[in-house]
């Protein structure tokens, strides 16, 4: 039998799930979500040929949670007798294992982990040597000045893309630009633009040859958008998000921006005829259920089949519903006057409720009745502001999900690429595992809690050792730099030294007959400034480089 295809999660193995399909896919799909049938498979398709044989046995700890028929509903006047008591049964709060003096480092650390570094070490250095072998790379190519990286390199290269999140400018070469108005030190000191380009390309997290086929607590399901307008069969088009085109991925957050798992949505193939939304929900909050939860829901998850899933789990549901659900009570079809609100409920203690506002809004929940509540507001008119407790606390439990989008595109490494993968990693490593991190800190750091882009301004002084380098020693190292002029020793293929044109010379030229012209005017040279790794003209050097 084929074997059962495997989850993306916030853990260990969260990178390996980020398959290296080709980033040209054929098409892409859009996503309906106004089929309760649409059916879901969080798995990456990838264009490998070679598939492991194994038993389903093999991954029973991937089995899907079963989705029963919950057969026809009778429901009657609300009274909250048939609701299931439920008693929070787990541990509440975060489970790790942490120092109370830890840093910033060791906080980001439990997720961005030794075995993930040492994950993409390998598999960065895999994909290179499978691309060099199997492409014809002329002598003049960059690759050819590829050496396999290690995890202390990989530690500086992320520790860019942080900063490049903190410090934004218009393209990947300003951040070595020689020019006063980009000049810094933080890229130079770390490694050289070439050496920067050849990691970006190689980046890896899985063996392309392996990658498989097709690929009290309250916590919340939504979607998130990694923006992405490449060719990819399954890009998504979502017109209400900020990010209209791009790779969904599904996450499970606590009311705090915490986020418990994550996955990526691979399109519409399917394995079974079961409901999306309801696979989603069940797939995502699977180690959480048989606690006494509550799951919190939209109208795209909410639905009686999953109502009853996650009860027969020992878990409450609460969310907002479409009125054009399967097995809904009349009440649904109502005519209501503003303030009004009128419910049913069935037999399972399932409680339907449809209130008017603004407009009309249809909910469902497990543990509530349809009683009102005064939410301490007032509205223009000084009077207060009553709304129905279902919904109240529905707002409180979604919250934490747009916290955790909020917190994450708050400097963000994600940058320009036609390789979706690692968007989508960089999201995850650089995004989410950075919001968790900050909530951890925070939590044994009551007392100096930090805001995300301090936080991520601290880490990158501690991964790239700015940490005991200020504003004055920066401006000493600019004074008592020295300008050498010398001859490139570097030879081609033909065995001639390198040459390049003058930097000043063609930037000049440039603004008056423009970059054609300019490159058939500036002669070619074999002489640079070393510590501004340019090559110049003597004119320009005594012009320009001068102590």
């Amino acid at each position: 039998m084929a074997s059962r295809p495997k989850r993306l999660k916030v853990n260990d193995d969260t990178v390996r799930q980020l398959l290296d399909t080709d980033e040209s896919g054929s098409s892409f799909s859009d996503f309906d979500d106004t089929d309760e049938d649409e059916t879901y498979n969080p798995i990456i398709t990838s264009d490998s040929d070679e598939q492991s044989e194994t038993s389903d046995t093999e991954h029973s700890q991937d089995t899907i949670l079963p989705v029963s028929n919950p057969g026809v509903q009778i429901w009657s006047n609300v009274t909250g007798n048939n609701q299931k008591q439920l008693v929070f049964n787990g541990f509440p709060g975060l489970k790790i294992n942490i120092s109370a003096n830890a840093t910033v480092w060791d906080c980001f650390n439990l997720f961005f982990t030794d075995d993930i570094i040492e994950l993409i070490v390998i598999e960065t250095n895999r994909n290179a040597e499978q691309f060099l072998s199997s492409n014809r790379i002329s002598k003049s190519s960059r690759f050819t000045k590829w050496v396999p990286t290690d995890s202390k390199e990989i530690k500086l290269f992320s520790g860019l893309l942080i900063w490049m999140g903190l410090v934004e400018m218009p393209n990947l070469g300003s951040y070595w630009s020689t020019k006063h108005r980009y000049k810094n030190y933080v890229a130079q000191k770390t490694m050289s633009r070439n050496r920067f380009e050849l990691l970006l390309r190689f980046w890896h997290f899985s063996d392309n040859k392996k990658a498989p086929e097709g690929d009290r607590e309250v916590l919340a399901v939504d979607e998130t958008m990694v923006p992405f307008r490449g060719r990819l069969l399954f890009r998504q088009y979502i017109p209400g998000k900020a990010h209209k085109y791009g790779v969904k991925l599904f996450k499970l957050c606590g009311t705090n921006g915490y986020t418990y798992n994550v996955q990526v949505y691979g399109g519409k193939s399917q394995v079974d005829g079961k409901g999306l939304g309801c696979r989603v929900v069940l797939d995502l909050s699977r180690r959480y259920l048989n606690m006494g939860r509550t799951m919190v829901t939209d109208n795209f998850y909410t639905s009686i089949t999953l109502a009853n899933e996650l009860l027969s789990y020992d878990t409450h549901l609460v969310g907002t519903l479409r009125s054009n659900r399967v097995k809904l009570p009349e009440i649904t079809k109502k005519k209501l006057s503003p303030g009004e609100i009128i419910g049913k409920e069935n037999s399972d203690g399932i409680i339907v409720a449809k209130w008017r506002d603004k407009r009309d809004v249809t909910m469902l929940s497990t543990k509530h009745n349809i009683d009102m509540i005064d939410t301490g507001k007032k509205n223009k008119k000084k009077e207060s502001i009553v709304k129905p407790k279902i919904i109240v606390d529905y707002n409180s439990g979604k919250a934490g999900i747009d916290l955790s989008d909020q917190l994450s595109s708050y400097s963000t490494a994600v940058r320009k690429s036609i390789r979706w993968y690692h968007k989508v990693a960089t999201e995850i490593l650089f995004g989410t595992a950075m919001v968790n991190a900050l909530i951890v800190y925070n939590t044994i750091n009551s007392d100096k809690k930090m805001k995300i882009t301090q936080f991520r301004e601290t880490l990158v002084d501690t991964i790239l050792g700015l940490d005991n380098q200020g504003p004055q020693e920066v401006q000493q190292a600019r004074v008592n730099s020295k300008h050498i002029f010398q001859e490139t020793t570097e030879k081609c293929g033909r065995n001639r030294k390198i040459r390049k044109r003058c930097f000043h010379c063609y930037q000049s030229r440039t603004v008056i007959v423009g970059s054609k012209q300019a490159s058939k005017e500036v002669k070619k040279i074999t002489t640079f400034c070393a510590p501004c790794k340019s090559y110049t003209c003597i004119s320009c050097f005594n012009l320009h480089h001068t102590n």
